[in-house]
């Protein structure tokens, strides 16, 4: 992503590749007016440390947007009970490859996110596009019933 948005954008932006286990040491304190998070954070074992720091970028009133797995979609995935917290593993289909990452509910991620500072202002579970249908129909008639993703509109609180 980092070589496409490179290549679209040329010198215009500073584009890098950054672990979130540590700081974002480069970028001063309130920089920034919106970051967004897509479909990284079910990956993070430390979300709150990642999330305090973007917090510390973004200028008062700051938005993020947070993209993840809906707690639903991995409920029915894994079982057990919705409100596990844990780490599972999966191999995604299509020769995608063999992930790790979290599974919680949403009472889990909302004291995440008040941890770090955040107040959520919207959530909204996407639907699939349409022209999903006719490259993936069966994805498609499932997401149009069970909610497959699920996305955080929130906003800095005071520092």
């Amino acid at each position: 992503m980092v070589r496409l948005a490179r290549r679209r954008c040329g010198d215009r932006i500073d584009a890098r590749v950054h672990d979130l286990r540590s700081p974002l040491d480069w970028l001063n304190d309130e920089r920034f007016d919106a970051a967004v998070m897509a479909l990284v954070i079910h990956y993070l074992d430390d979300r709150v440390s990642a999330l305090r720091e973007i917090h510390r970028v973004l200028r008062p009133g700051g938005r993020l947007i947070v993209s993840t797995h809906h707690p639903i979609s991995d409920w029915r995935i894994f079982g057990g009970g919705y409100f596990d917290v844990e780490r599972v593993e999966d191999d995604w289909h299509r020769g995608q490859g063999h992930v790790r990452f979290w599974r919680q509910p949403l009472t889990e991620s909302s004291s995440e996110f008040a941890d770090a500072g955040f107040l959520i202002e919207r959530i909204v579970e996407p639907l699939p596009v349409a022209q999903m249908a006719d490259r993936y129909p069966e994805d498609h008639a499932k997401l149009t019933k069970e909610p497959g993703f699920i996305v955080f509109a929130l906003r800095k609180l005071s520092s």
